[in-house]
């Protein structure tokens, strides 16, 4: 019991929500843009890996996050080409990418760091830690919440910006009636495709800035296939959270807590592949509850459509 609720498993939940929380909010602008897109977990491996580069180039954490937000874009940009223009099956491009990005990845690997498996070097820089001054006179709250990687806090902040953006803003409003009525939408004057793009591309900037967030923070090091299926877990937090940024942040939680736990359970005597199932089974049970509260979902979805028609 002591390992459920210390700090430091509070503490693991908010530093391992951060590269689930960028990729999550890219999942919810896709969700409300009606753009099943599975392929995430693509953009987070090529992300990450880019970013490693950019950081080992320029020996600065902030360039490999703009390597990886750029990679993260690209990536996306692929997806939509396929998709919104060659009018492919958006879950047959999302696999093929997920395949085609672990082996892309490790060829880069080979062919630009001359190794396999795993790659770091001193000239591969880490985001600093930052420590808020106000919050060391908090004791409980000071371990849980101080002391983390920037990229924690501006993923917090990150979450809060693209709730506004997405209901207290005209263009956040457009995409989420291109995704309740393309027709209708198309009726006022707003295009449907720039709008679906406007939400790839968001996608990829929030997924490429997830990437960034694993080699650069803690080890500063590269390892193939470190995303472990984060991609697929953003996937599922924005669909869990209806696309909404905020009821996502919370699913992620969850799944972060969650995998705090596996890496604290395993000081225990317990077989480790038990343990590391962990984040996926609650992944599963809280998709299985949700999907149980769909009827109310789906009757609030139809109200709106009707509202908008």
């Amino acid at each position: 019991m002591n390992i459920f609720f210390t700090t430091s498993t509070f503490a693991s939940t908010i530093r391992l929500s951060a590269p689930l929380a960028f990729a999550a909010m890219g999942a919810c602008y896709g969700h409300k843009a009606k753009i099943f897109n599975i392929g995430l977990e693509s953009y987070v491996i090529i992300s990450a890996f880019f970013a490693a580069w950019g950081s080992y180039l320029f020996q600065s954490a902030w360039m490999g996050l703009l390597f990886g937000i750029i990679a993260g874009i690209v990536t996306s940009a692929v997806f939509g080409v396929f998709v919104l223009h060659l009018k492919a099956d958006p879950i047959v491009v999302g696999i093929a990418m997920n395949l085609g990005a672990y082996s892309l990845t490790s060829l880069l690997l080979l062919n630009i760091f001359h190794t396999r498996g795993s790659f770091s070097s001193a000239r591969m820089v880490g985001f600093s830690r930052w420590n808020i001054p106000f919050l060391n006179r908090i004791p409980i709250v000071n371990e849980i919440f101080n002391n983390h990687y920037s990229v924690v806090y501006i993923s917090l902040l990150t979450v809060v910006l693209c709730h506004i953006l997405m209901y207290k803003t005209p263009f956040g409003l457009r995409i989420r009636g291109v995704g309740i009525n393309e027709k209708a939408s198309e009726s006022v004057g707003v295009s449907v495709i720039k709008y679906k793009w406007y939400s790839l591309i968001l996608t990829g900037i929030l997924t490429g800035a997830a990437g960034a967030c694993l080699p650069l923070c803690g080890l500063s090091m590269f390892v193939e296939n470190m995303s472990a299926g984060k991609g697929f877990l953003a996937v599922s937090a924005g669909r869990i959270g209806m696309g909404d940024p905020l009821r996502s942040l919370i699913a992620c939680l969850i799944f972060s807590y969650a995998d705090a736990l596996s890496v604290s359970l395993q000081s225990i005597n317990i077989p480790s592949q038990i343990v590391l199932l962990a984040p996926y089974l609650v992944t599963v049970i809280v998709m299985c509850f949700t999907s149980s509260q769909r009827p109310v979902f789906s009757r609030k979805k139809k109200t709106e459509a009707q509202i908008s028609r």
